[in-house]
């Protein structure tokens, strides 16, 4: 058990692993700088010089490692420092995009509300142009009075009947007489017939002072004609077209 947690000797014990050979070549570390000028004799001397050169090919090894070692240090910074830029000005474009992107959508928006806006706005003028199409209008016959321009909206209209001869004996009364009148549906009936008066009431609006417009049942939108003053005496609550 207690070979089992110290595997390198028993490897070594069992001749299984080769044991670390010591390096036969003398150690010269210990020499010092009096050694170099001769200080401890000749050998020392000679091998101190030895020493140094060799203690200087290594410091100028290890010079020229920690150089590279920092020229690498060096490249990767410049490198991460490249990476980074190319991050921040991708990040820029990307941000640069979508602002555009964003403002593009914005006027988008802003011209199809724009367009929108006047659709609605042609369509409103449209439909309060044709709900003023299909008001009744001013009767041009009678200036929007109802009245009969041709008695004034009295029905009759006085004549003047001359007789032959004045006098007590005349057996009909002649002078000026009321007679119906025919511009609203009235009739003269002279001196013979009785009193047929008119109705007063304009014949083109029927009394009422406005004319109806002749709308086009065929249409969806209730169109008014080309000719929607009718000039046929029709009246306003006529439903006869």
């Amino acid at each position: 058990i207690v070979a089992a947690h110290n595997l390198r000797q028993w490897s070594l014990d069992r001749y299984r692993l080769v044991p670390e050979r010591k390096s036969s070549e003398p150690n010269f570390a210990h020499l010092d700088r009096i050694d170099l000028i001769g200080g401890n004799g000749r050998w020392r001397q000679k091998r101190a010089e030895e020493e140094f050169a060799r203690r200087a090919i290594e410091e100028e090894k290890k010079l020229r490692e920690l150089q590279e070692a920092e020229e690498k240090r060096r490249q990767r910074k410049l490198a991460f420092q490249a990476r980074r830029r190319r991050q921040q000005e991708e990040e820029d474009r990307r941000r640069k995009e979508e602002r555009e992107r964003q403002r593009q959508e914005t006027v988008r928006m802003e011209e199809l509300r724009r367009i929108e806006e006047q659709r609605d706005r042609v369509r409103r003028e449209q439909e309060e142009k044709e709900w003023l199409a299909r008001q009744p209008k001013p009767c041009e016959v009678c200036s929007g009075s109802g009245k009969c321009v041709a008695c004034l909206g009295v029905g009759t209209n006085p004549a003047l009947f001359l007789a032959s001869e004045c006098g007590y004996k005349t057996p009909k009364d002649y002078g000026r007489r009321p007679q119906g009148c025919d511009g609203c549906y009235g009739f003269k009936q002279n001196l013979l017939a009785e009193l047929k008066k008119g109705t007063g009431r304009c014949p083109n609006c029927d009394g009422w002072g406005k004319i109806r417009p002749d709308i086009d049942l065929t249409s969806p939108m209730g169109r008014t004609k080309r000719n929607s003053i009718a000039q046929a005496a029709t009246g306003f609550f006529n439903s006869s077209v």
